[in-house]
């Protein structure tokens, strides 16, 4: 009996230690260290992340410079779509280790009730909370310079860019593209598969007009706090770039610090301009970090 318990405490006690050898370099509670295959991985640190927003475990990214020493201003990348659409994968993590090897800290969201995060998706409801939350999580890093942060949504994720300004967020310079700012002309534009979506999740928007317009920041331009740039193709098939125009419009009324750059025949993600996008969306930035 004696020789059974003593064999059941060191089986224990050896998966302990297996499990703390094998959790990697800078893992706790809320990170774990990951390998991401990339032309990047060499010179940038990506981290999985969950982390409580509203009581819910949220997942989401963190990619930094390799190394310690310093401090960098932060990056808030939100990802478009909703559920698997668009989520961030190992792909979309690439494309942020770019701007980590650019020398920023960029953090994402999965949003509530995407990529394995809990609780379900509100698309421009409470999800904002999700990144706000990811947000004073970074603030609080060692390696973040809290005082400079830049922000970059694409799609679904400019009008949770929008929302983080209607929340009193302000940034060096913003970026959005491709971005909702009209949930109304979005819904209208949409087939029946997107339109049954924004039913279930948000409701029809006849029946919930203070949803959308909440949500949409071609009504409320005077929140938008911080020095915007906009790009948008003409041949975008899910938010029209008349969207985009029409936010200008508003945001030149309010005498507000904006830029609107139109690709001709440039599609949702601006596939075929994407060194002409990388370079307007680091010039911008770089320009107000200076500043």
């Amino acid at each position: 009996m004696k020789k059974a318990i003593l064999l059941l405490v060191g089986v224990v006690i050896c998966s302990f230690l297996l499990f703390v050898g094998t959790r990697g370099e800078g893992s706790n509670d809320i990170q774990r260290k990951i390998h991401v295959s990339s032309s990047y991985q060499n010179s940038v640190d990506t981290y999985e992340l969950t982390y409580p927003s509203d009581e819910l475990k949220i997942k989401g990214y963190l990619l930094k410079p390799k190394g310690t020493e310093g401090k960098w201003p932060i990056l808030v990348y939100n990802r478009g779509g909703h559920g698997h659409y668009s989520q961030i994968n190992e792909e979309r993590l690439a494309y942020l280790a770019s701007w980590a090897s650019r020398g920023y800290v960029v953090i994402a969201s999965q949003y509530r009730g995407n990529g394995g995060s809990e609780g379900t998706e509100t698309y421009g409801g409470q999800d904002i909370h999700d990144v706000i939350n990811l947000l004073n999580y970074a603030e609080g890093l060692p390696y973040t310079d809290e005082n400079h942060k830049v922000a970059l949504g694409y799609s679904r994720g400019g009008m949770m860019t929008y929302l983080l300004m209607k929340n009193n967020i302000k940034f060096d310079a913003v970026v959005v593209k491709s971005g909702i700012t009209d949930m109304f002309q979005f819904y209208d534009q949409r087939g029946p598969k997107m339109k049954e979506v924004l039913d279930q999740i948000v409701g029809p928007p006849q029946e919930s007009k203070d949803a959308y317009r909440s949500r949409s920041v071609v009504y409320w331009p005077d929140k938008v706090n911080s020095p915007l740039l906009l790009l948008h193709g003409t041949n975008d098939k899910l938010v029209h770039y008349t969207q985009a125009e029409k936010l200008v419009k508003k945001l030149q009324d309010e005498s507000k610090e904006v830029k609107l750059v139109i690709y001709p025949n440039g599609d949702h993600p601006l596939s075929q301009y994407e060194k002409e996008t990388d370079a307007e969306i680091q010039n911008w930035f770089q320009a107000h970090l200076k500043k």
